[in-house]
């Protein structure tokens, strides 16, 4: 199999980080709405798996052939259809869809309003567009500044760019994108308080106090480790 630039920022994930997105997709779920999704990038497969229990049909879009490849094998199933392509090329025609899901991926593509406008095109009327980036004003990257170790909460440190991120958003700015873009928002909010690294989270803390920390990121969005926006066309 080829690979693409794309297939290096596939990561092993520890359980700690597929306990976040489980949960993270489970808050998100509230705001799903009909029977058909759109997913943009599936990355390990962890997403879309929670959303092939969720809706008949889902699509989801990687630009890692590795990441397509993975998904196909991990979910056989005839509601999924895993399709390789750039966001900002992806094309289905007239084809829409009611629930479009963008979870964590403004902060790795070049043109993230353009890509956000691309997605539009594919929404149904009354389709729930759900977009969700990590939040540079999250608590530990400020504790991260006042150590030192970031220069500025917006700053890309060594783990955003092993990744691929080319930005680190703000509440202000990740809501600027998407006014640009020419979405609604219709809910703004707030996922997870973090303190201390994945790997020291995934040590120190037990179920119990993980559900706390996510509650305290729904009642704190601002300083919260993710934010998203639910929006309309």
């Amino acid at each position: 199999m080829p690979t693409t630039k794309l297939d290096s920022y596939l990561k092993s994930y520890t359980k700690f980080n597929d306990w976040l997105i489980e949960r993270r997709y489970k808050r998100l779920a509230d705001f799903f709405v009909g029977d058909k999704c759109l997913e943009l990038g599936c990355a390990e497969g962890t997403g879309t798996r929670f959303l092939l229990k969720h809706f008949k049909e889902v699509v989801t879009v990687d630009g890692s052939l590795k990441a397509i490849a993975e998904v196909k094998e991990k979910h056989p199933k005839d509601n999924l259809r895993a399709v390789y392509s750039y966001f900002e090329d992806m094309d289905f025609g007239t084809e829409k869809f009611d629930t479009i899901v963008m979870a964590h991926i403004l902060e790795h593509v070049d043109d993230p309003v353009r890509v956000l406008r691309q997605a539009k095109k594919f929404a149904a009327p009354g389709a729930s567009i759900i977009i969700d980036v990590p939040n540079g004003n999250s608590l530990h990257r400020q504790v991260g500044v006042e150590l030192g170790m970031l220069k500025e909460l917006t700053e890309l440190n060594t783990a955003d760019l092993s990744i691929g991120h080319q930005r680190v958003y703000l509440p202000k700015t990740f809501k600027e994108d998407v006014r640009k873009a020419g979405l609604s928002t219709k809910q703004f909010g707030g996922m997870f308080v973090k303190v201390l690294s994945n790997a020291q989270t995934e040590s120190v803390f037990n179920p119990e106090q993980l559900e706390a920390l996510f509650a305290l990121g729904e009642t704190n969005p601002d300083i919260a480790a993710e934010i998203y926006i639910v929006a309309t066309i």
